[in-house]
């Protein structure tokens, strides 16, 4: 497996596809809900199998000079536990360092938050609901 950027438009649609299919799709949010004012002006990557096809995704957007945010973090159902979601994570957080970022802070998922606690980041606080059953949790890592 590898990490890369999205360049062609084969890449993009899968990079979305993939994001959609394990963030919006469960329940039953239309596609296109996996996207947001952000994408043209974020940094992107994605794990790719062997067979160049996309198993992971991430997005890092600046919200400051020092403080960035990972969104749409999204792992291949059947490929958790594997690493593809720390290699993601990873390669965001030196993303964020090389940007000027001290802090890196996302949203997780209730589900997630154990991996990210795992990785360093600590609990800022229970947030919102999603689609009034994903119960998420503000997290942030200082770099």
């Amino acid at each position: 497996m590898k990490i890369k950027q999205p360049q062609t438009s084969v890449e993009w649609e899968s990079y979305y596809d993939l994001r959609w299919s394990v963030l919006r799709a469960p329940w039953s949010q239309p596609k296109g809900s996996e996207k947001d004012d952000m994408e043209l002006s974020s940094y992107h990557c994605m794990v790719v199998d062997n067979n160049e096809e996309v198993v992971g995704t991430g997005r890092l957007q600046m919200n400051s000079a020092d403080l960035a945010q990972i969104r749409f973090m999204a792992v291949d159902l059947n490929l958790h536990g594997k690493g593809i979601g720390k290699k993601l994570l990873h390669t965001l957080e030196e993303e964020a360092r090389r940007m000027g970022a001290k802090v890196v802070f996302l949203q997780a998922r209730e589900l997630a938050v154990a991996f990210y606690v795992a990785c360093g980041y600590e609990i800022i606080e229970k947030t919102f609901l999603l689609f009034d059953t994903i119960q998420h949790y503000s997290m942030k890592k200082y770099l």
